[in-house]
């Protein structure tokens, strides 16, 4: 994995994310146009859940076609079928990774079913590059802007513990940061989500799970 920024955020830090990747004209974000199609559009709503971004200027979009050779998605905007759909169907599939895209997973206390008295893990995901292509200059730029943006608007704390202690690894924005900091607890792992119907950004209550190692918030390995 090229990157993983695992942070804490309530709905006002979700809405000031939100706010900063609508304004962002590199960022398009592919949403559900009914079963199995989607669409690129430029701005959207509500933020919560899961929401795959596509980094426009680092490339084209991939349309997986089973048993045959993969084309081109060639008007995202407009919206596409998918023909190679994967086992999370609440994101579009472009195989194990694609470098123009990245994974977006924010939930709140409270949210669908979950706990109000934990904030749970959230966090972003950009695999970088796959068997047969890497990132472009212009996404691998893109991604250290926006963990420098992150750097600048949150507070890097540990997931347990005192919130200065060793190793600290998740950014806590500027409202969860106050929640955490008058004793509200915070999720240790991120949540292993898979949505029961093809319903925009719904979710099933799962259990949490751990996902690999931890890596600091400065870590700048690719």
């Amino acid at each position: 994995m090229a990157g993983w920024l695992g942070l804490y955020a309530e709905d006002t830090d979700v809405l000031f994310l939100r706010d900063r990747l609508n304004e962002d004209s590199e960022i398009a974000f592919l949403m559900p146009e009914g079963p199995g199609r989607w669409r690129a559009v430029w701005q959207l709503d509500e933020l919560l859940g899961k929401t795959m971004l596509w980094h426009v200027p680092g490339g084209p979009l991939p349309l997986l076609r089973p048993g045959e050779r993969d084309s081109i998605i060639e008007e995202p905007f407009a919206g596409w079928e998918e023909l190679r759909p994967g086992m999370d169907y609440s994101v579009p599939y472009f195989g194990p990774g694609w470098p123009s895209t990245l994974l977006l997973e924010i939930y709140t206390r409270g949210w669908r079913g979950l706990r109000a008295d934990v904030i749970p893990l959230s966090g972003i995901s950009w695999y970088g590059r796959t068997n047969l292509k890497g990132p472009s200059a212009s996404t691998r730029k893109w991604w250290s802007r926006f963990r420098g943006w992150m750097r600048n608007q949150s507070v890097c704390i540990t997931r347990s513990g005192t919130l200065d202690g060793p190793q600290p690894d998740i950014w806590a924005m500027p409202a969860a940061l106050r929640s955490i900091r008058v004793g509200v607890e915070r999720g240790d792992w991120p949540l292993v989500r898979f949505p029961p119907a093809r319903i925009p950004h719904q979710v099933a209550m799962a259990d949490q799970a751990e996902v690999g190692p931890a890596l600091a918030c400065l870590d700048d390995r690719e």
